[in-house]
Protein backbone atom coordinates (compact mmCIF):
# COMPACT_ATOMS: atom_id res chain seq x y z
CA UNK A 1 0.00 0.00 0.00
CA UNK A 2 3.32 2.45 0.87
CA UNK A 3 3.92 1.23 -2.53
CA UNK A 4 1.12 2.72 -4.35
CA UNK A 5 1.24 6.08 -2.20
CA UNK A 6 4.45 6.82 -3.25
CA UNK A 7 3.96 5.54 -6.76
CA UNK A 8 0.68 8.47 -6.51
CA UNK A 9 2.46 10.67 -5.25
CA UNK A 10 5.44 10.65 -7.78
CA UNK A 11 2.92 11.19 -10.69
CA UNK A 12 0.97 13.96 -9.24
CA UNK A 13 4.78 15.81 -8.72
CA UNK A 14 5.62 14.92 -11.89
CA UNK A 15 2.52 15.71 -14.09
CA UNK A 16 1.67 18.89 -11.89
CA UNK A 17 -1.23 20.09 -9.75
CA UNK A 18 -2.52 21.52 -12.91
CA UNK A 19 -3.14 18.33 -15.09
CA UNK A 20 -4.16 16.26 -11.76
CA UNK A 21 -7.33 19.21 -11.55
CA UNK A 22 -7.72 19.00 -15.44
CA UNK A 23 -9.17 16.00 -14.87
CA UNK A 24 -10.55 16.37 -11.90
CA UNK A 25 -12.71 19.15 -13.13
CA UNK A 26 -16.04 18.92 -13.98
CA UNK A 27 -16.77 20.63 -17.90
CA UNK A 28 -17.71 24.44 -17.97
CA UNK A 29 -21.01 25.26 -18.00
CA UNK A 30 -23.03 26.44 -21.38
CA UNK A 31 -22.92 29.91 -21.69
CA UNK A 32 -26.82 31.00 -20.99
CA UNK A 33 -28.64 32.18 -24.11
CA UNK A 34 -28.36 36.08 -22.75
CA UNK A 35 -24.56 35.49 -23.09
CA UNK A 36 -24.66 33.83 -26.56
CA UNK A 37 -26.72 36.92 -27.97
CA UNK A 38 -24.39 39.34 -26.46
CA UNK A 39 -22.95 39.97 -29.71
CA UNK A 40 -24.38 40.51 -32.89
CA UNK A 41 -27.10 37.93 -33.27
CA UNK A 42 -29.89 40.50 -32.67
CA UNK A 43 -33.37 40.00 -33.92
CA UNK A 44 -34.57 41.73 -36.89
CA UNK A 45 -36.06 45.16 -35.84
CA UNK A 46 -33.78 45.33 -32.61
CA UNK A 47 -32.27 48.71 -32.68
CA UNK A 48 -27.95 48.41 -33.08
CA UNK A 49 -27.36 49.76 -29.40
CA UNK A 50 -29.90 47.44 -27.68
CA UNK A 51 -28.40 45.45 -25.41
CA UNK A 52 -29.53 42.00 -24.27
CA UNK A 53 -30.37 41.20 -21.02
CA UNK A 54 -31.45 38.22 -19.02
CA UNK A 55 -35.27 38.46 -17.83
CA UNK A 56 -36.34 37.68 -14.43
CA UNK A 57 -39.76 38.29 -14.00
CA UNK A 58 -42.93 40.59 -15.08
CA UNK A 59 -43.74 43.43 -12.28
CA UNK A 60 -47.06 45.08 -14.14
CA UNK A 61 -47.71 46.39 -17.67
CA UNK A 62 -45.01 48.63 -18.03
CA UNK A 63 -42.31 47.24 -15.33
CA UNK A 64 -40.32 44.34 -15.71
CA UNK A 65 -37.28 43.22 -14.11
CA UNK A 66 -33.95 42.07 -15.70
CA UNK A 67 -30.16 40.80 -15.02
CA UNK A 68 -28.00 42.64 -16.93
CA UNK A 69 -25.15 41.45 -18.74
CA UNK A 70 -21.44 42.22 -17.81
CA UNK A 71 -20.44 45.41 -19.69
CA UNK A 72 -24.27 46.51 -19.50
CA UNK A 73 -24.84 50.54 -19.33
CA UNK A 74 -26.84 49.68 -16.27
CA UNK A 75 -24.37 49.38 -13.76
CA UNK A 76 -26.39 47.34 -11.25
CA UNK A 77 -25.98 43.61 -10.59
CA UNK A 78 -28.93 41.75 -9.90
CA UNK A 79 -32.20 42.12 -10.84
CA UNK A 80 -33.13 45.59 -11.70
CA UNK A 81 -36.62 46.92 -12.26
CA UNK A 82 -36.56 48.61 -16.01
CA UNK A 83 -39.64 50.73 -16.68
CA UNK A 84 -41.00 50.71 -20.10
CA UNK A 85 -40.66 54.19 -21.73
CA UNK A 86 -43.02 56.09 -23.33
CA UNK A 87 -46.31 53.27 -22.39
CA UNK A 88 -48.14 53.74 -19.10
CA UNK A 89 -49.92 50.92 -18.51
CA UNK A 90 -53.00 51.39 -15.90
CA UNK A 91 -51.59 50.00 -12.54
CA UNK A 92 -52.13 47.34 -10.35
CA UNK A 93 -53.89 47.38 -6.93
CA UNK A 94 -51.55 48.51 -4.65
CA UNK A 95 -50.94 50.61 -1.56
CA UNK A 96 -54.94 50.26 -0.41
CA UNK A 97 -55.89 51.57 -3.46
CA UNK A 98 -57.79 49.57 -6.05
CA UNK A 99 -56.41 48.45 -9.53
CA UNK A 100 -56.89 50.72 -12.66
CA UNK A 101 -59.24 49.49 -15.41
CA UNK A 102 -57.27 46.56 -17.36
CA UNK A 103 -54.29 46.66 -15.14
CA UNK A 104 -54.11 42.73 -14.55
CA UNK A 105 -54.75 42.22 -18.54
CA UNK A 106 -52.11 44.34 -19.29
CA UNK A 107 -49.57 42.64 -17.04
CA UNK A 108 -50.61 38.96 -17.96
CA UNK A 109 -50.23 40.43 -21.58
CA UNK A 110 -46.55 41.10 -21.26
CA UNK A 111 -46.20 37.65 -19.52
CA UNK A 112 -47.48 35.92 -22.67
CA UNK A 113 -45.40 38.11 -24.77
CA UNK A 114 -42.61 37.23 -22.95
CA UNK A 115 -43.24 33.63 -21.97
CA UNK A 116 -40.54 32.49 -24.67
CA UNK A 117 -37.82 35.08 -24.69
CA UNK A 118 -35.17 34.35 -21.68
CA UNK A 119 -33.34 37.60 -22.88
CA UNK A 120 -34.68 40.84 -23.69
CA UNK A 121 -33.67 43.54 -25.69
CA UNK A 122 -33.54 47.04 -24.26
CA UNK A 123 -32.25 50.45 -25.68
CA UNK A 124 -32.12 53.54 -24.18
CA UNK A 125 -32.84 57.27 -25.17
CA UNK A 126 -31.09 60.12 -24.16
CA UNK A 127 -32.43 60.32 -20.44
CA UNK A 128 -31.45 56.64 -18.80
CA UNK A 129 -33.61 57.16 -15.70
CA UNK A 130 -36.91 57.96 -14.57
CA UNK A 131 -37.56 60.51 -10.99
CA UNK A 132 -37.39 56.83 -9.56
CA UNK A 133 -33.93 55.62 -10.67
CA UNK A 134 -35.54 52.70 -12.80
CA UNK A 135 -33.71 52.71 -16.19
CA UNK A 136 -36.28 53.35 -18.63
CA UNK A 137 -36.13 51.22 -22.02
CA UNK A 138 -37.28 50.28 -25.40
CA UNK A 139 -38.10 46.61 -24.58
CA UNK A 140 -37.99 43.69 -27.37
CA UNK A 141 -38.38 40.21 -26.89
CA UNK A 142 -35.83 37.52 -27.97
CA UNK A 143 -37.48 37.57 -31.31
CA UNK A 144 -37.62 41.22 -32.11
CA UNK A 145 -40.96 41.78 -30.81
CA UNK A 146 -41.53 45.65 -29.61
CA UNK A 147 -43.25 45.23 -26.61
CA UNK A 148 -43.75 49.24 -25.62
CA UNK A 149 -45.93 49.59 -29.46
CA UNK A 150 -47.48 46.22 -28.92
CA UNK A 151 -49.01 47.31 -25.78
CA UNK A 152 -49.94 50.45 -27.18
CA UNK A 153 -51.68 49.11 -30.16
CA UNK A 154 -53.34 46.58 -28.10
CA UNK A 155 -54.67 49.53 -25.47
CA UNK A 156 -53.19 47.96 -22.68
CA UNK A 157 -50.87 51.61 -22.34
CA UNK A 158 -51.03 54.77 -23.41
CA UNK A 159 -48.37 56.96 -24.70
CA UNK A 160 -46.33 59.22 -22.14
CA UNK A 161 -43.27 60.98 -22.82
CA UNK A 162 -41.01 60.55 -20.06
CA UNK A 163 -38.09 63.62 -19.70
CA UNK A 164 -38.22 64.55 -23.53
CA UNK A 165 -37.28 61.25 -24.02
CA UNK A 166 -39.24 60.72 -27.74
CA UNK A 167 -37.01 57.93 -29.54
CA UNK A 168 -39.66 55.72 -29.33
CA UNK A 169 -42.82 57.72 -29.22
CA UNK A 170 -44.08 58.21 -32.47
CA UNK A 171 -43.90 54.48 -33.05
CA UNK A 172 -46.05 54.43 -29.75
CA UNK A 173 -48.15 57.39 -30.41
CA UNK A 174 -49.27 55.91 -33.66
CA UNK A 175 -49.80 52.65 -32.01
CA UNK A 176 -51.71 53.80 -29.30
CA UNK A 177 -54.20 56.41 -31.86
CA UNK A 178 -55.47 53.41 -33.60
CA UNK A 179 -56.09 51.53 -30.35
CA UNK A 180 -58.20 55.10 -29.50
CA UNK A 181 -59.80 54.67 -32.64
CA UNK A 182 -60.97 50.99 -32.58
CA UNK A 183 -61.71 51.52 -29.05
CA UNK A 184 -59.59 48.89 -27.61
CA UNK A 185 -58.58 47.96 -24.18
CA UNK A 186 -58.37 50.91 -22.08
CA UNK A 187 -59.96 53.12 -24.52
CA UNK A 188 -62.70 50.91 -24.97
CA UNK A 189 -66.40 50.62 -23.31
CA UNK A 190 -65.21 48.42 -20.60
CA UNK A 191 -63.07 51.09 -18.83
CA UNK A 192 -65.52 53.94 -19.22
Amino acid sequence: MKAVLAWLSAVVLLTGCAALDALLAEPPPEPSAAAQLAGDDRPGGVPADAEPATLDRVVDGDTIRVVPLEGSVIEERGSVRVRLLNIDAPERARDGQPAECLAEEATTRVEELLADSEVVWLAADEVERDRFDRPLRGVWTDEGVFLNEVLAAEGLATAVLFNDNDRFLPAVEAAASRAEEAGRGVHGDACR
